[in-house]
């Protein structure tokens, strides 16, 4: 009888760290927007390097983007992929795929997961193996070497924000746009390579965008 699909219960097992070698690894573009984020939000976080792009998310006790009350991610639209996909693991050096026994979920079903080789992993954890071929395509898709830029910028006027971004990927090549869900107004959009900055800062001051920044990425080593 086939597995049911995989249900998250809400606990706490995958957002409360006792130790730090249990914390998130992020990509490095999304250390440049949770970075931000922290600052708006007046959040310290810690990141330590890895190398090669990764970063792990160094965090003691609860993350500080989850809501203890509604046992809830505040960030759940933007969260990190590696929490997206949660409670599979992978191997991005042998791309060995295992799933995780914190999971309460994973624990109960573990008999089915181990004896069941012919199960379609991909069935049961649908949206979570949207988040793993994600992370795949940053990690072998996407050019360490490439010029990139960051852009934040803040706007409440939704329309606005819309025609900036479309005039930004009319004119260069976005890898990433992200929308805040936490700070009202806030936009991040990653470019790779060659920008116009003039072009760029002529686009952004206007009166209906509060504020912005343009920031080069340094390279990912």
């Amino acid at each position: 009888m086939p597995m049911t699909r995989f249900t998250c219960y809400r606990c706490v097992h995958c957002c409360f760290f006792t130790e730090e070698r249990e914390s998130p690894i992020l990509l490095w573009h999304e250390v440049l927007y949770l970075g931000k984020l922290g600052e708006l939000l007046k959040i310290g976080l810690n990141f330590k390097n890895l190398g090669q792009g990764f970063y792990r998310f160094a965090i003691s006790g609860f993350c500080p983007f989850y809501d203890v009350a509604s046992r809830a991610c505040r960030i759940h639209r933007e969260k990190p992929l590696s929490c997206s996909m949660f409670p599979l693991l992978v191997d991005l050096a042998s791309l060995e795929l295992s799933t995780s026994l914190l999971c309460p979920w994973v624990y109960e079903n573990r008999r089915n997961l181990l004896e069941d080789p012919g199960e379609d992993l991909e069935e049961v954890f649908q949206s979570e193996f949207k988040a793993l071929r994600e992370v795949v395509k940053w990690v072998y898709t996407v050019s360490k070497e490439t010029s990139k830029l960051a852009i934040y910028f803040t706007s409440y006027f939704k329309n606005v924000a819309s025609d900036v971004i479309r005039e930004i990927s009319e004119k260069y090549r976005v890898i990433k746009i992200t929308e805040s869900s936490v700070v009202d107004g806030f936009y991040y959009v990653l470019l790779e390579g060659e920008v116009d900055l003039d072009h760029l800062e002529r686009l952004l001051k206007r009166d209906e965008i509060t504020w912005y920044k343009l920031e080069k990425v340094p390279p990912i080593t």
